[in-house]
């Protein structure tokens, strides 16, 4: 029993084995067990950095010449792509007048492109790098090549990745500052794109846009959209300055033109026109045409956008607004976000309006009219009826901000600053320049006076009280000045709205000399007040008077304006009977003084201190040379 066990494991033990299938054994073909002396030749690669390059050749640190740094910005590696632009970085702070001068435009194309590319770092990168590109470039010379750079922001703000789309607005930045000529002369194609960022189309039954919201994104809606708005800021700008220049440009030069071949004889000069010496390219004047007709914002087109801007603007207005004051005829509070999206709001208003005073008379329609008629009551309802505006939580950190302090005198300077100064201004003038357009109505309904008594009250209170850490305000006090006085005074005196508080206020300050900066700045608003034959009203106004018949003491300071010589040259012409027993009585001491009198930004100062002096032939006929 014992032995058959035995026999039976091992039987078992051997069938568990692995049985492997013996094959028929193949020899070699005939031939193959020969060794074959033969060999293959392979070229050898020497890497770029060890190529032979001109000595004249500009080369980065790694021995790459541009053209192999601009081959690399398509590379499918990230890191090639980020190191080919760090390197073309470093070219460009030493040598950039020379490589511009033969690879702009390949350099430029490359650049921009990767304003698209998907990785974060690489973008930025090479926005730095287009800021010296386009820095030592005039914008004449990016003339051919504003296609480019106008295609890929487009792309990049209605790119599908939301953070390409946000980096766009980085790009504006970098337009904005190198090239703003150009980017407003193309605006009507970068515009909409703005509207896209942070609305979009309502159904076909229902036209207009309404805001959308942010998903999937380290920005809040809000943060999103003062963003876009801070930079739809920057391009009106650009604009407005660009229509400036060019209505500068239509004044200098002469509407005629007059044709210059090889058999002109003589150009004839007893026309009535300003004329001056002129360097004549003969190559150019065949794109003379092509240069006067080149598109750009027009009237037509500015309405329709701010038609749709507007009320977007509105609604981002209401959801960051608190709903009523907290205390009656106090300032209301809102938030930081608040407050950066009221800064934004009122300074694309303030351009649009300033775009529409210059575009006005180009267009079929009244454009103002038109933009009071939509926008005024929405504007009075979203934003002035809620005015003053102060930023929640400024007196707790100003009390702060004073426990460490012990002068008294820091004190009253902190506790006078108004944080929101400078945006309650613009909106007062925004609401002071849609009284000043004339309608068919002749005098304002009791809402509309009781908000200008508002205005008046709270501009008389400021100027009363202003102190020098406000001067970072003063051009927005200018601007609301200049429309209250000279746009819409006439419509406010008719409506039995007095201005002479405010007009004093303002010539006190002319004559304060502890404040320096309000003084110069507010002594350009009332020479313009002086030399507007039709402001009647303000011209009547005793405050006005007494200011004039002082002017002649500031020919006895040590130091005068160039432009103030000139308008007291002016003053003198119309307002003689006012000023000339000031003149009489200092005759002697205006005469010695005019020798060495600091006469700044002349550029004749004999020519300037002989104007001082002939002053007097007013009085006695006498001509000084």
């Amino acid at each position: 029993m014992g032995k058959g066990h035995k026999r039976l494991k091992r039987l078992k033990s051997e069938k568990a084995k692995v049985k492997l299938k013996t094959k028929n054994a193949k020899h070699l073909p005939k031939g193959l067990n020969i060794t074959d002396p033969s060999f293959k030749v392979k070229k050898i690669v020497i890497r770029e950095q060890l190529k032979q390059h001109d000595s004249s050749e500009i080369l980065s640190r790694r021995k790459l010449n541009v053209k192999d740094l601009l081959s690399r910005l398509q590379h499918h590696n990230s890191t090639v792509r980020q190191d080919a632009v760090k390197e073309l970085k470093e070219i460009l702070c030493e040598h950039s007048l020379n490589l511009l001068s033969s690879q702009f435009g390949p350099l430029l194309q490359g650049i921009c492109a990767l304003s698209l590319d998907k990785e974060r770092y690489i973008r930025h990168d090479s926005l730095k790098v287009l800021s010296l590109i386009l820095g030592p470039v005039s914008n004449e010379q990016l003339n051919p090549y504003c296609d480019v750079l106008i295609s890929y922001l487009r792309c990049a703000m209605t790119h599908i990745d939301p953070r390409i789309k946000e980096d766009a607005l980085l790009f504006l930045d970098v337009l904005v500052q190198n090239c703003s000529n150009i980017l407003a002369r193309n605006s009507y194609k970068v515009l909409p794109n703005f509207l896209d960022m942070i609305s979009k189309l309502h159904t076909e039954m229902k036209p207009g846009r309404q805001l959308v919201t942010t998903l999937n994104s380290k920005n809040t809606n809000v943060k999103w959209r003062i963003k876009v708005l801070e930079r739809l800021a920057t391009i009106f700008n650009s604009i407005v300055g660009f229509f400036k220049s060019q209505q500068i440009v239509a004044t200098d030069e002469s509407a005629k033109v007059v044709n210059i071949n090889k058999d002109t004889r003589y150009i004839p000069i007893y026309t009535h026109a300003n004329f001056h010496n002129c360097e004549i390219d003969f190559e150019q004047t065949n794109n003379l045409k092509e240069n006067i007709s080149e598109k750009t914002l027009d009237a037509e087109e500015l309405m329709k956008y701010v038609e749709l801007l507007m009320p977007l603007i509105f609604d981002s207005w209401i959801e960051v607004c608190p709903d009523e004051k907290n205390v009656d005829n106090s300032a209301l509070l809102i938030s930081t976000e608040a407050l950066e999206l009221l800064k934004s709001i009122v300074e694309i208003i303030q351009l649009i309006i300033e775009c529409i005073d210059i575009l006005h008379a180009e267009c079929d329609v009244n454009m103002k009219y038109w933009f009071k008629s939509n926008f005024e009551n929405l504007y009075t309802k979203n934003l002035l009826s809620k005015f003053p505006y102060n930023k929640l939580g400024a007196a707790g950190s100003f009390l702060s901000s004073i426990k460490n302090r012990k002068r008294q005198q820091d004190f009253t300077v902190d506790k006078s600053y108004d944080i929101c100064l400078g945006y309650n201004l613009g909106i007062c003038q925004i609401y002071i320049w849609f009284t000043s357009i004339q309608t068919d109505d002749k005098f304002m309904s009791k809402l509309s006076k009781k908000y200008c008594t508002t205005i008046i009250n709270y501009l008389n209170e400021k100027l009363e009280n202003w102190s020098n850490i406000n001067n970072i305000v003063l051009p927005q006090l200018t601007k609301l000045l200049r429309t209250l006085f000279l746009k819409a005074s006439k419509v406010w005196y008719r409506n039995r709205l007095d201005l002479n508080e405010t007009l004093q206020s303002v010539v006190n300050a002319c004559c304060n000399q502890s404040k320096r900066e309000m003084q110069l700045q507010l002594f350009s608003v009332v020479s313009d007040i002086m030399l507007d034959h039709t402001l009647h009203e303000l011209h009547r106004d005793s405050a006005f008077k007494e200011f004039i018949t002082t002017l002649p003491k500031l020919l006895l300071k040590p130091k005068i304006d160039e432009n103030t010589i000139q308008i007291i040259n002016k003053i003198v012409l119309r307002y003689r009977d006012w000023i000339k027993k000031e003149l009489v009585a200092n005759y002697d001491d205006i005469i010695e003084n005019a020798k060495k009198i600091d006469i700044i930004g002349s550029e004749d100062e004999k020519r300037s201190r002989l104007m001082i002096c002939n002053l007097f032939y007013f009085m006695d006929t006498q001509i000084f040379y």
